[in-house]
């Protein structure tokens, strides 16, 4: 739908009855893999430009699902190699749009699982639990590991987010895995919304 950097040029979004879109945003480090995510979630293999490059995505991205769901491409952190004046706007960028959101229901929180979680990491978790948003998170690239480090990998995440009862689940767009299960916490997670998982898998296969 459009790009923007800070709050006064977030898209108004709304369905046919005057209610402000549902959001689902999408946030992570650079190279964790968003997405490829949102184009595997969607079955559309160009909607979001996929980059080799970490830190490519640098604005805020809008897109709708036909007109019932709005998703939003968030710029990935903790790349050292970008510019240091863009690193510097990324944090209070992303912060501004979680505080002044409302229609900002859900967050997918993407993790790679090969990773164990630091400082800015946990900084994220933070911002999310005090603007009292929803969170997923979902732990990304499970194909690079075998079972048992995606068991023990699992556990140390969890440990390091200290976070209690953070919903998770495992996701791999190269090998299909996780899509499904995404959808179903997605739908659980807005079902007072009214949304409902058959028009949730009806509507990923024809994004806009």
């Amino acid at each position: 739908i459009t790009s923007a950097t800070k709050a006064s040029a977030y898209p108004v979004m709304k369905l046919p009855s005057g209610e402000l879109m549902t959001e689902i945003a999408v946030a992570g480090r650079s190279n964790v893999g968003k997405s490829s995510l949102l184009n595997h979630l969607f079955q559309s293999r160009d909607l979001v430009k996929t980059s080799s490059v970490p830190g490519k995505t640098q604005l805020i991205n809008f897109f709708t699902l036909d007109g019932a769901l709005s998703f939003v491409d968030l710029p990935g952190y903790g790349y050292a190699k970008v510019p240091m004046e863009v690193r510097k706007k990324w944090g209070p960028m992303i912060q501004e749009y979680l505080e002044k959101r409302s229609q900002l229901k859900l967050i997918f929180l993407l993790f790679d699982i090969r990773r164990i979680p630091n400082d800015e990491d946990r900084e994220l978790i933070e911002w999310i639990v005090a603007a009292e948003k929803s969170v997923i998170l979902v732990l990304t690239k499970v194909d690079k590991v075998t079972r048992n480090e995606k068991a023990a990998n699992t556990a140390k995440i969890l440990r390091a987010f200290n976070c209690e009862n953070l919903h998770y689940t495992h996701y791999s767009s190269t090998k299909n895995v996780g899509r499904k299960e995404l959808i179903s916490m997605l739908v659980d997670a807005l079902a007072d919304g009214g949304v409902e998982e058959e028009t949730i898998e009806e509507e990923t296969n024809e994004p806009n």
